[in-house]
């Protein structure tokens, strides 16, 4: 489920950007009906461009194939459902019938989970950021928390607050975890994902070195408000072949600062799931969010910074001020 910005979701999207993402025709989405935080969301699919409410295709899709099952509540407990949505939706698109049903309009885009069951983030996953650091690379994952609270979704603005100093951009590949497992193999582990999205960890660097030279945790400097946005949607796994041969690209103001092949990463995606599984159970609607490569640097009120992998899309957020948030 991703979501969409009104129905101009591509607002400010270069043609390249869209050149990366035409091809890959189903995508989840959430979405609000209105730019209203008080306002539920609402799961959806992007379909040529058109965000199609999950609610209607599935009842179109139970006209052709009665299931009975019903569209859950809750989003993380959604996730679940993906790969049994994606069967349905295939069908449908075969028989040409999604192009019949009702977009919706006038809608405005959120994350594509918008409080995820928890963010377990991995430090230091490529050499050269670690490098970049100061710091050795790893001999096993370095796990973190980052605040769910932190998540924004796309085009939605990353506050600088006032007194942290240097706020930094990392750009990743997240992965969505869609159903419960404990001491899972590597083998097996990429059957447990859901699907895949993009992640900026924004971090207050000045306040991370602070407390990492006091001995503490750097939960605060990842997890401020607003330093955690995602999406623009999750895209299913059958769309990303192999989660470690994706090329991954931040630009700050149109200008690459960031890139490389996920084939760089020190521990893969299903090393990391078998590895988190084996000292905690993992649950639907967990987000992995997988490590920055090098090139990390500041941002300022004014950037936009974008995140992309063509098999994703693009996640674009602009950067703005403190006072400017009031």
């Amino acid at each position: 489920m991703g979501l969409f910005e009104r129905s101009g979701l591509y607002t400010g999207m270069t043609e390249a950007h869209l050149s990366c993402i035409k091809d890959f025709e189903l995508k989840f989405v959430c979405y609000k009906e209105f730019d209203d935080p008080a306002e539920p969301t609402f799961p959806g699919l992007y379909y040529k461009g058109k965000t199609l409410p999950l609610a209607r295709v599935v009842a179109v899709a139970e006209a052709f194939h009665p299931t009975g099952n019903p569209i859950p509540d809750d989003i993380n407990e959604l996730i679940q459902l993906f790969g049994t949505f994606a069967g349905m939706l295939k069908d449908l698109e075969k028989k040409k019938v999604l192009d019949h049903i009702w977009q919706e309009v006038g809608i405005t885009l959120v994350a594509p989970l918008p409080r995820p069951n928890r963010i377990l983030a991995i430090g230091r996953n490529y050499a050269d950021h670690a490098a970049e650091l100061g710091n050795e690379s790893p001999t096993e994952p370095i796990v973190f928390l980052k605040a769910s609270s932190s998540v924004i979704g796309h085009e939605s603005p990353i506050v600088l607050p006032s007194n942290v100093g240097r706020v930094d951009f990392e750009g990743e590949l997240a992965v969505v975890i869609g159903k419960s497992g404990q001491n899972i193999s590597e083998h097996d582990a990429l059957s447990f994902v859901a699907g895949y999205t993009l992640f900026n960890d924004v971090t207050a660097r000045d306040m991370q070195k602070r407390d990492l030279a006091r001995g503490l945790p750097w939960f605060l400097s990842k997890g401020l408000d607003t330093f955690g946005p995602m999406g623009p949607y999750i895209v299913t796994p059958d769309e990303v072949k192999d989660p470690q041969s994706l090329e991954l690209t931040v630009t700050v103001n149109g200008e690459v600062v960031q890139q490389v092949n996920t084939s760089k990463m020190i521990f893969s995606v299903a090393q990391i799931i078998a590895y988190l599984s084996a000292k905690i159970a993992l649950e639907p609607g967990d987000v992995i969010i997988t490590g920055t490569p090098s090139g990390i640097a500041a941002l300022h009120a004014g950037d936009i910074v974008e995140v992309t992998i063509p098999e994703i899309g693009t996640l674009r957020n602009p950067v703005i001020g403190a006072e400017m948030s009031e």
